[in-house]
């Protein structure tokens, strides 16, 4: 893992939590903070469960799946955090991750040192809204892991589609879904061949289009629908 300056110039500062974090510091006070970039290749871990919890990830690039491990050695998937995702919202509340967090890609992230992140959210209601908000998407998100063992495939793969696009930053119906089809499956709990048949029967409906990691999403109304 490499590290870069701290993204003083990054055109992504005036939405993003990084920005938020040092709105209004000099170029010095920046530095003092401690927010740089970091570079993971494919399969590189950005941290381990029991790893100390000193910094909040933001993604600029590429992709990261969260997951742990069970005790019959299968991998359990907790979530995936693709671009302007956080990762590692662990280190607002406890001194460890509880997660392991490794890149699907070669991926592009800035690094906030936890103990600038929690001043910032004393000093500002803006910046501690924006996590509390982060904090809220992610309970709603893993209330939505227990509702769906009620679910069909089809409803499964329908929603994660649905929130995937909720919340891209690409114009349009594309999001891209880099994780294989054998990590989906353990996120939504389906077997990997059950997943291709419902992305088959999706792209047969022209409910979607797919090619490579590039999803189209034709016709949402359908596809609301089914979930």
């Amino acid at each position: 893992m490499s590290a870069t300056a701290p993204c003083i110039d990054c055109p992504r500062q005036s939405r993003c939590l990084g920005g938020l974090l040092v709105e209004g510091m000099t170029p010095a006070q920046m530095q003092s903070a401690g927010v740089s970039r970091s570079v993971l290749d494919k399969g590189e871990h950005l941290y381990r469960i029991g790893d100390r919890a000193e910094h909040l990830y933001l993604v600029r690039g590429g992709a990261f799946k969260t997951y742990v491990v069970s005790a019959d050695g299968d991998e359990e998937i907790r979530g995936f955090q693709l671009a302007e995702d956080i990762v590692g919202l662990d280190a607002v509340c406890n001194p460890e991750f509880r997660a392991n967090a490794r890149a699907l890609s070669r991926t592009w992230v800035c690094r906030l040192p936890i103990a600038a992140v929690r001043a910032r959210m004393l000093e500002t209601v803006q910046f501690r809204d924006r996590i509390l908000s982060a904090l809220g998407h992610e309970f709603d998100r893993l209330h939505g892991m227990l509702h769906r063992e009620r679910c069909s495939a089809d409803q499964r793969v329908a929603a994660f589609l649905l929130s995937q696009l909720d919340a891209t930053i690409t114009p349009g119906g594309e999001i891209e879904l880099p994780m294989s089809r054998v990590d989906l499956g353990r996120y939504l709990d389906l077997a990997t061949e059950t997943v291709s048949r419902v992305f088959t029967r999706l792209q047969s409906r022209k409910v979607l289009r797919k090619q490579g990691t590039r999803c189209e999403v034709v016709d949402r109304d359908a596809l609301c629908a089914l979930a």
